[in-house]
């Protein structure tokens, strides 16, 4: 397109760029729309204050701590050492967070940890994480897990120590021990709070009516009540 040198040159010359942007999002549009699950932070880090806003409404993280106040402690997390309580879940499996929330230093950083203990049997029940990818490293035993695809087709695999596995953003998915130990892993996630979206809570732990959930699940009221009430209670 060839600028016009008249009155409306300006005029001209926001069309020739609006243009070329157009081109650009039609060529490459992953390219140029791609980012971090989190925004890229504005300063080398920004330690969270987490009681500055107790009751309160925060946006992408928390407000910073004083850097005159931060310590090499406020980078450092060591509630990943130990094994968590599989015994009060109902599921013989359970997470420990390493989240924003229990790791000040995550804040802004786009990153976030959790470990995972697995009896054999142990499930993580199918959930989602909507504002992160994850990845799963498996420390010890062996593990099935997958997810689900937008077109409905599940992609699962058997892990063993020292593989490694990836959950896209916002599918739903799963951690299951088929081994006969205990197992244990180590999951990050490229935002400082994925968010969990635990999907039998989102359908029974929510009051959603009844005759909803019997048309989708083309079952019983009663089955659905059942359901409901047999939820593992720590999930929810």
């Amino acid at each position: 397109m060839a600028l016009v040198k008249n009155k409306g040159g300006g005029v001209a010359r926001i069309q020739y760029v609006l243009f070329a942007l157009s081109i650009i999002c039609v060529l490459d549009p992953i390219q140029f729309f791609a980012h971090a699950a989190d925004p890229d932070p504005l300063q080398d880090f920004c330690v969270a204050d987490t009681t500055a806003v107790e009751g309160g409404v925060r946006m992408n993280g928390y407000p910073c701590k004083d850097r005159a106040l931060v310590t090499s402690d406020d980078f450092v997390f060591t509630g990943l050492r130990n094994k968590g309580n599989t015994s009060v879940t109902g599921t013989d499996a359970v997470i420990t967070f390493a989240l924003v929330d229990q790791y000040p230093g995550l804040n802004t950083q786009g990153i976030s940890h959790v470990r995972l203990d697995l009896e054999p049997g142990g499930v993580i029940p199918l959930h989602s994480h909507p504002l992160a990818t994850e990845t799963i490293f498996v420390v010890e035993g062996t593990i099935n897990t997958g997810f689900v695809s937008h077109e409905n087709i599940l992609f699962s695999k058997i892990l063993q120590k020292g593989d490694v596995f990836i959950f896209p953003r916002g599918l739903l998915h799963f951690q299951e021990n088929v081994g006969n130990k205990s197992a244990i892993c180590f999951n990050s996630f490229n935002a400082q709070f994925p968010a969990l979206l635990l999907a039998a809570n989102q359908m029974f732990a929510t009051n959603i009516s009844t005759t909803v959930l019997t048309k989708s699940f083309g079952a019983s009221q009663i089955a659905m009540k059942y359901l409901a009430a047999v939820l593992p209670r720590y999930w929810g």
